[in-house]
C-alpha cells in the first residue's frame, strides 16, 4: 500500500472519528471532558468498578466520572494506579504490554487532575503531549538535508519505521524544552551545547487511534540546524541508524508509507514551513493544514 497524496498521509494520522466505528463514552471531571472511552474498555471498567468497595467511579451509560470520595490528586492517581496494575497483571489489554513506568499528566481546566501510566493513556483517550525535533543541515549549495531516524526493530510500537531525528512524550514534571534536550542526548547523542540551541517553531494537533485505543495528541515542534560535520549517533537502543536525506527523498518515503504516521505529519509540516510544499504546487495545501492543526476539545497545560 502507498499513499496517493500527502493529504492521505496526514489523514492516516488525524483519522478519528472519520474512519472508526464505535461510539466513545466521555470521561468527565467537573463537567469537563478529559478523555474518551471505547466500548470494550467501558465494559471492563464497569466490571472492575462493581468489584471494588467503595467503587471509585460513577458509571452511567453516557459518562464516567470519579466517585465523590476520590477528591484529590493523590486519590485519583492511586485509583488509576490500582486499576491499571490490575489490568496489567490480568493481561486485560494489549496496550499495557508496552508498560513504560512513565507517568503522563492528565489536565483539567486549571490543574493536573491525576497522572497515568503512559501505556494506559490510549485506553481512556486522554490528551497527551510530546516533542519532535527536525534536525537538519544546509549543504554548500544551500540545499536542506534532514536527519531521519530508523526506529529499532525491537521497539514495541512501529518497529523499523522512519521517524524524526528526536521525539518523546512529555512526562509528569518535565518542561517542554528540557524534554527535547534530554531526548537529544538519549536518542541521538546530541550534546547539550548543540541541543540547547533548538528553536520552538510550531505545534501540531491531531486525533488518532491504534489497536491500543484513542490518542488525541499535541506535538511541540522544534528545529535544530546541525553543523555539517556532526553526525547523530544512536545511544539508548530506540534507533537503529540515522540517514541524511534531501526533502524529495523524504516525500517519496512518506508516500511509500515508510514513516510512523505522526512523524510523517511532523515532516510534512516542516516541508510546508520551509517552502518545499507550497499552495501553488500542492492542491490539498489547506486541507493538509487543517489535519495538522485540529482543534481538540480537551484541556491543555496552560488553558
Amino acid at each position: 500500500m502507498v499513499h496517493k497524496s500527502l493529504l492521505e498521509a496526514v489523514q492516516c494520522c488525524d483519522k478519528y472519528p472519520y474512519t472508526s466505528s464505535g461510539t466513545p463514552i466521555p470521561f468527565q471531571y467537573q463537567n469537563t471532558v478529559l478523555g474518551h472511552i471505547l466500548p470494550d474498555v467501558f465494559s471492563a471498567l464497569s466490571t472492575y468498578n462493581t468489584a471494588i468497595t467503595p467503587s471509585p467511579f460513577v458509571i452511567q451509560p453516557d459518562s464516567v466520572q470519579f466517585a465523590s470520595w476520590v477528591d484529590s490528586f493523590e486519590k485519583r492517581t492511586e485509583v488509576f494506579k490500582a486499576l491499571t496494575d490490575h489490568w496489567r497483571a490480568s493481561k486485560m489489554f494489549a496496550a499495557l504490554a508496552g508498560w513504560r513506568d512513565e507517568l503522563y499528566p492528565v489536565y483539567g481546566q486549571n490543574e493536573i487532575v491525576f497522572v497515568i501510566e503512559r501505556a494506559a493513556s490510549p485506553l481512556f483517550g486522554v490528551a497527551t503531549f510530546g516533542v519532535h525535533l527536525n534536525a537538519y543541515m544546509v549543504d554548500e549549495q544551500g540545499n536542506t538535508l534532514v536527519w531521519v531516524a530508523r526506529r529499532a526493530k525491537t521497539k514495541q510500537t512501529w518497529p523499523g519505521l522512519l521517524d524524526n531525528c528526536v521525539a518523546g512524550g512529555i512526562s509528569y514534571q518535565y518542561k517542554i524544552k528540557d524534554t527535547v534536550v534530554k531526548e537529544c542526548d538519549e536518542e541521538a547523542s546530541i550534546p547539550y551545547e548543540l541541543a540547547s540551541k533548538v528553536r520552538s517553531v510550531n505545534a501540531i494537533t491531531y486525533y488518532t487511534y491504534s489497536q491500543h485505543g484513542l490518542q488525541p495528541e499535541t506535538q511541540y515542534i522544534f528545529d535544530l540546524e546541525l553543523p555539517r560535520d556532526f553526525v547523530p549517533t544512536p545511544r539508548d537502543g530506540e534507533v537503529d541508524c540515522f540517514y541524511l536525506w534531501p526533502l524529495d527523498k523524504i516525500k517519496e518515503t512518506i508516500l511509500n508509507e515508510e514513516w510512523k504516521p505522526n512523524c510523517a505529519a511532523v515532516m510534512i509540516e516542516f516541508m510546508q514551513r520551509h517552502g518545499f510544499i507550497t499552495p501553488d504546487d500542492e492542491r490539498d495545501y489547506i486541507q493538509i493544514s487543517y489535519h495538522l492543526h485540529r482543534k481538540l476539545e480537551f484541556p491543555t497545560p496552560y488553558k
